[in-house]
């Protein structure tokens, strides 16, 4: 009898934690979630920045200071998860432009970029220019996704040796749209 009781009472406190945890408010489960960019394990603070990209805006200052981390993980993830938040990571745009030259991650920085608006655009044609072709063709596809002031860099892109980079040159001029874009794409 005494073992049901210890289960019961134990099934009982973890409910009343996964209620008492669904019952934080965005700030508290945020100030949480940076507690963990803190902790030994890479992968501790790899699923943090992943959990902070669900928060949206309010996570952003946190996954900014998840770009300086030491692994190449934490750092990839906290990309990506700017990324999902997409034009309300604004304020990330200097730092994402710093991690364009971060030989680990920069591939997705200029995918991230891409999603987050068109103050990214000038560091997105410079990363046209880039020796790695994955990180010209993010740039290419990424420019397409913001869709303004590239054309011009774009249809340079078009003429580029790597047939990734001149595909997505031409998907980001025939979603741009623009008359000039389209005749380029012809």
């Amino acid at each position: 009898m005494a073992k049901k009781s210890v289960v019961v009472t134990v099934l009982f406190i973890g409910l009343v934690s996964i209620w008492m945890g669904g019952c934080q408010t965005p700030e508290q489960k945020v100030e949480r979630l940076i507690k963990k960019l803190g902790h030994k394990k890479a992968k501790v603070r790899a699923n943090a920045t992943e959990a902070l990209s669900n928060i949206g805006e309010d996570a952003v200052p946190a996954l900014i200071q998840a770009l300086q981390d030491k692994d190449e993980w934490v750092r990839s993830r906290a990309t990506l998860a700017l990324g999902r938040i997409g034009g309300g990571a604004e304020d990330a745009v200097p730092a994402l432009i710093q991690v364009l030259q971060d030989k680990d991650i920069r591939i997705n920085a200029a995918f991230a970029l891409g999603k987050i608006g068109k103050d990214a655009v000038p560091a997105l044609i410079q990363a046209l220019k880039d020796e790695n072709k994955d990180v010209h063709g993010n740039a290419a596809y990424a420019l397409g996704q913001i869709g303004e002031g590239a054309v011009s860099a774009l249809i340079q892109a078009l003429k580029d040796e790597n047939k990734i980079v001149r595909r997505n040159a031409a998907f980001a001029l025939g979603k741009i749209g623009t008359p000039e874009a389209l005749k380029a794409v012809e």
